[in-house]
């Protein structure tokens, strides 16, 4: 996922999580708590490509978290009046990507971006 939409996804999951009085914790926060002790590195001497979602597409294991994870977001966004839709644009494309095989990093950017709007 490009960063830009990245950082927009997790706006989004912040500001639906404040509005519904869901405490969370920042980026600094987080990498405050963890420190050194998660890093991300070569294993078998291949570089890491992605996150859970990436892995379990790359794996094709016909499910993946995206329903719980963006799903949450974008029900608490509609919940509380906050807008989700880079989340609710992720989940429609990641259940593509699942239903049609699509591997992992090939879910064309442009529709993607249509999605999101």
């Amino acid at each position: 996922m490009p960063e830009a939409l990245s950082k927009r996804v997790r706006a989004e999951g912040e500001a639906a999580l404040a509005a519904a009085g869901i405490a969370h914790t920042t980026v600094e926060e987080e990498a405050a708590e963890r420190g050194d002790r998660v890093s991300h590195r070569p294993v078998g001497g291949e570089e890491r490509s992605g996150g859970s979602t990436w892995q379990s597409l790359a794996r094709g294991a016909g499910s993946v978290e995206t329903d719980h994870l963006n799903g949450e977001i974008v029900l608490l966004g509609r919940l509380h009046g906050v807008p989700t839709p880079a989340n609710a644009a992720v989940q429609t494309a990641v259940r593509r990507a699942v239903r049609d095989r699509i591997p992992a990093g090939g879910f064309p950017l442009g529709e993607l971006e249509k999605l999101v709007g």
